[in-house]
């Protein structure tokens, strides 16, 4: 029997109370034939399956508004606007009401204050390529700080018994932030005539293609608000909707359609070759005020980037100013404006977001003055700054703790695919691992790295993140030298004549550390005693950044310190290939990750390496998140009893400062990629009072 799960027709925001480049090579052409929509037979739903209580007590909250019964309202200055004639009225800017999203809980399960219209929201930023995105970005799906999701931009989606057709519903009646309708052909527009011909230079989410053939999903438009992705193979949610690259899946085609060249176009049902040369599209460009030299840059900034290119047309909050001077990411005061056509409600029908606009300031020299009066809203400080800045400003401020999701602060790691087997085979023994880690005082260096407010730790889950055990995070951190010693002699080393350990044959042994452009000189100058008080002889050496991946790219490095990409995350949802050996991207598993993708090259994984591969496969294949999460846990229980790699100290979180008068700002959000950083803050519901 077939389970079939209610998505919420209002897509409320709900949580539980719980814890580059892409290819040419695309198959497209061949495969736009007619596909006969496939009846679906399974909803989404926002809730965790396991969470039974807490989804029942979401359930009963959101049943409290009757979206029927609201009238929609909309901040004065808007309503000035439609008096004037320059806008239409609010019901007419906003989907129908059995469309419309009601926004009425933050990320963490809070019921949302009713806001008040007016006033901005000023911080620091602005630079970047992500810098104006992160606060206003709106994506497919949008996660709560537990890891749960649900449907955003789009109203709700569906998929079949096999996983091999996914429908999206979009919501009637939504505009563009230029009041132009935003339905369908916004979808196809998007994936045939921007992406899968890699106009946007990112043709290359795994997402979007089969994983057995490589070839593109077929896109069909149903009706104006409804898409289907058809797939070869059965195409599950770890392997779809969740991943963190397949964030938007639209592009404003009233706008941009002159914009495309014929050099560029994929043969497809829904859009005619424009016939364009390069020069006409850059031309036109040029004539809207982009200029770029290039298609490759056009389609880079106005089809990716979009939210940095003034006067293109997003959904999302709020939306760059056209205002000369404040227009850019790299002004000296960057604006975002309301986004009069946002599809957002609170649980009162008032149109959101509150705020009028966003001020990102650049080159604040007086941060913590600014705050003060009133000049900045939030400022990030940190964690030795917390005491005496809360006793600096007293009632002027407020402490806001962000979580990490690091699993500990500053590891090392080992090269356990070396080409020197003497050093391969040492890093395989769990003994030389444990000793490096119970040769350090980590309450040291936790005093002269944090002035002791980071606890001693180890490479483990962060405390609120998925995984959290405490017996982990204290595993091998006692400090104990004469322990450390009697397991590096059990692993057949012996001491030179210099006073340092050599390996059985005689042969030097030395730790040279690498790290990019010095970001582990402090803390190597902490460690390297402890490490020579055993006998281990180290060094570090630093390279530019380009220098040092071509050396982990190469496998001709021996130990790194603050790696590139360290081990864990928040989960694999994240990004897997910081958990398993599954790309040649991790440093602590070096060649073994090269091994996944091309078995000519590389090093085939063996013992509990060939594991995580074994289970990660059995978790992209499986869709039920109950099941995903008992399997992602025995990833998580080959970590705890390996340790691959090393860290002295817990997990760092950060601190910010806020107004006192800013409201449904939330506490203790997970900082993360996957939550797209201070997107999980929910800007638009935000207000002063």
């Amino acid at each position: 029997m077939k389970k079939k799960l209610m998505a919420l027709s209002l897509a409320v925001v709900t949580v539980l109370s719980m814890s580059g480049c892409g290819s040419r090579d695309i198959k497209v052409n061949e495969r736009t034939k007619i596909f006969d929509v496939v009846e679906t037979a399974q909803v989404t739903t926002t809730a965790s399956e396991s969470a039974g209580e807490a989804a029942q007590a979401v359930a009963a909250f959101v049943a409290e508004v009757d979206v029927n019964s609201l009238s929609f309202s909309e901040a004065p200055a808007l309503s000035s606007r439609v008096k004037a004639g320059e806008l239409p009225a609010v019901e007419n800017r906003i989907p129908s009401k059995d469309s419309v999203f009601v926004a009425q809980t933050d990320a963490v399960g809070n019921a949302l204050e009713i806001g008040e219209y007016g006033g901005n929201f000023s911080m620091t930023g602005g630079g970047g390529s992500w810098g104006i995105a992160r606060p206003v970005l709106e994506g497919i799906i949008r996660y709560n700080n537990d890891g749960s999701y649900y449907p955003n931009v789009i109203k709700s989606y569906e998929y079949n018994s096999d996983y091999t057709v996914w429908t999206f519903h979009l919501r009637e009646g939504m505009k563009w932030s230029d009041g132009d309708d935003f339905n369908a052909d916004d979808i196809t527009f998007w994936y045939y005539m921007t992406h899968i011909n890699n106009f946007d230079t990112k043709a290359s989410w795994d997402a979007l293609k089969d994983g057995k053939s490589g070839n593109y999903a077929v896109l069909k438009k149903v009706d104006d608000y409804t898409v289907t992705w058809t797939f070869e193979s059965s195409k599950k949610p770890g392997a779809f909707i969740e991943n963190g690259d397949f964030k938007w899946c639209w592009a404003p085609s009233h706008y941009l359609k002159d914009l495309i060249p014929a050099s560029i176009y994929v043969e497809n049902e829904y859009w005619e070759n424009t016939g364009l040369s390069d020069e006409d599209v850059l031309k036109n460009a040029a004539e809207r005020g982009f200029e770029y030299e290039s298609i490759k840059d056009l389609g880079k900034n106005l089809c990716y980037y979009f939210w940095n290119a003034s006067g293109v047309p997003t959904v999302n909050s709020f939306v760059l100013s056209t205002e000369e001077g404040h227009n850019s990411k790299d002004s000296q005061l960057c604006i975002l404006e309301r986004n009069a056509y946002y599809w957002k409600v609170d649980a009162a029908g008032n149109q959101l977001p509150y705020f009028d606009n966003i001020y990102l300031k650049a080159d604040v020299e007086d941060q913590v003055k600014a705050l003060a009066n009133g000049d900045l809203d939030r400022i990030d400080i940190g964690m030795e700054q917390v005491s005496t800045l809360l006793s600096q400003l007293g009632d002027a401020a407020v402490l806001k703790t962000v979580l990490g999701s690091n699993w500990g602060s500053n590891q090392i790691t080992f090269n356990y695919t070396s080409t020197d087997k003497n050093y391969a085979n040492l890093f395989a023994m769990s003994d030389f691992r444990q000793a490096l880690s119970l040769c350090v005082d980590r309450q040291e260096v936790s005093l002269r790295t944090s002035e002791g407010f980071l606890s001693p730790g180890q490479c483990a889950p962060s405390v609120g993140n998925f995984g959290y055990k405490e017996e982990w995070t204290r595993k091998w951190t006692d400090y104990d030298v004469a322990a450390a010693q009697k397991l590096l002699e059990n692993c057949g080393l012996k001491l030179g004549s210099d006073g340092y350990f050599d390996f059985a044959d005689g042969s030097d042994l030395n730790l040279d550390f690498i790290s990019i452009e010095g970001s582990a000189e402090n803390y190597y100058d902490i460690l390297k005693r402890y490490y020579e008080a055993v006998h281990i002889k180290t060094s570090l050496t630093s390279y530019d950044a380009t220098t040092y991946d071509q050396l982990i790219d190469d496998n001709d490095w021996i130990a790194v310190m603050c790696p590139h990409m360290s081990v864990g995350g928040l989960s694999l949802k994240e990004r897997a290939a910081s958990f398993v050996p599954v790309a040649q991207a991790a440093e602590w598993y070096g060649d073994y990750g090269t091994y996944y993708s091309d078995h000519s090259k590389g090093v085939e994984p063996t013992g509990d390496m060939a594991k995580l591969v074994e289970y990660y496969e059995q978790w992209i294949d499986t869709a039920e998140n109950a099941e995903r999460e008992a399997i992602e846990l025995k990833i998580y229980e080959l970590h705890e009893n390996n340790l691959w790699s090393i860290a002295y100290l817990e997990g760092a979180n950060s601190y910010c400062l806020v107004s006192p008068t800013l409201h449904n700002f939330t506490d203790k959000l997970i900082s993360n990629d996957l939550y797209q950083y201070a997107n999980i803050y929910h800007f638009e519901t935000m207000f002063k009072k």
